[in-house]
């Protein structure tokens, strides 16, 4: 993991991509909304100060070794995913080398007919991936929500009816560095690109943004 300083020299962020269960249209595990343009970068310039270019993403294969050069990686729908033995053991070792990890866009079951509870999907890829470290849900409490923008509470409602209240869940080290953060029942990137077509409710989408840009600060200063 290169760091802050990553981000502040027009480091880079990335999406995955990864085979999904056939036959579901989903995104692949690709960029979404501000992520995926100029807006966010230049919003989290224009808000912290912290020097970012409009090119600071990539799509990148999990089992790419180019992934190690990423401090921040995009889950887009974790719930679709399936993982092959080699992509498991790149992110086991993506995390163990320090990177951050935001899961987005999955659900508990009820949205679609027959569907899985998404977020036991993702953690059973983690447990093997790194067996040693366990998926909790994160309370107002967590550091991450007051990293620079101080979130008052976490009753939110999604873009769009999926079935339950939005939780956040998240993986911490032995050191209490939090490395990965869940958005279950949510989609923040959903907010995000809206609003950069100024289709989003303000509020609920300025909020999603504060909460990007906190993601983004506690994972290049921890």
């Amino acid at each position: 993991m290169h760091g802050f300083n990553s981000l502040s020299d027009g480091g880079h962020n990335t999406g995955l991509k990864y085979e999904t269960t056939p036959g579901l249209q989903v995104l692949r595990g690709g960029m979404t909304g501000l992520f995926q343009t100029s807006s966010f970068t230049a919003l989290l310039k224009e808000t912290t100060g912290v020097n970012t270019n409009p090119d600071s993403h990539q799509n990148v294969d999990l089992e790419n070794p180019e992934i190690f050069n990423y401090p921040f990686l995009y889950f887009s729908e974790p719930g679709f995913m399936k993982l092959s033995d080699n992509e498991v053991k790149n992110l086991g070792e993506y995390i163990r080398r320090g990177g951050f990890i935001m899961a987005d866009d999955f659900r508990q079951p009820g949205m679609l007919l027959g569907d899985p509870d998404e977020l036991e999907i993702l953690r059973y890829y983690l447990a093997r991936a790194v067996p040693e470290y366990k998926l909790v849900r994160l309370d107002l409490h967590h550091p991450i929500f007051h990293q620079f923008f101080d979130i008052d509470t976490l009753d939110m409602d999604p873009p769009y009816d999926v079935g339950g209240r939005p939780q956040f869940w998240g993986m911490e080290d032995e050191h209490g560095r939090l490395f990965l953060i869940a958005n279950y029942n949510n989609d923040l990137g959903d907010y995000w690109e809206d609003l950069d077509k100024g289709e989003a409710p303000l509020k609920p989408a300025v909020w999603a943004t504060q909460l990007g840009v906190n993601y983004v600060i506690y994972a290049m200063s921890h």
